[in-house]
């Protein structure tokens, strides 16, 4: 049987994501360097040299090709994944989660509002977040 993985994306470039921390000591990560998702999300130039030297800077290895059949041809015992807000990946970890075990571990919330609301701009929410933001844990309480 094979080992588990850690699968990386774009929204979870870090050393902290708590997917290092959920999967087993010594779990190798690996990122998909996936042209055509890349194509489907319209990414720039300037957006691809910005995630490669981001992917240069942590533990993980850079394999080309399609996401789904990368994995599928790793063949994890379990895929430890970061949770995902981009459409397009939370479609893409839908199919993988599909034909391989997988664990989705969610990122630490940026900010804690006390009241749940929805918000239609940015602006909206960063009016009520910006408060709170840079204070140690985020949340409206300190």
């Amino acid at each position: 049987m094979s080992k588990p993985l850690i699968l990386l994306h774009q929204e979870a470039l870090r050393r902290t994501h708590p997917v290092f921390d959920a999967a087993p000591a010594e779990t190798k990560a690996i990122y998909v360097w996936d042209d055509a998702f890349f194509k489907d999300a319209n990414y720039s130039l300037k957006r691809l040299v910005f995630v490669y030297e981001t992917l240069c800077e942590l533990p993980v290895d850079i394999i080309r090709g399609g996401t789904l059949e990368t994995v599928l041809q790793l063949a994890p015992s379990l895929l430890y994944i970061p949770a995902a807000n981009n459409p397009l990946l939370i479609s893409l970890i839908d199919s993988i989660k599909k034909e391989v075990p997988a664990k989705i571990v969610e990122d630490e919330p940026f900010v804690t509002l006390q009241r749940k609301t929805e918000f239609r701009r940015f602006f909206q929410y960063w009016n009520k977040a910006e408060k709170t933001a840079f204070l140690l844990d985020g949340s409206e309480d300190a």
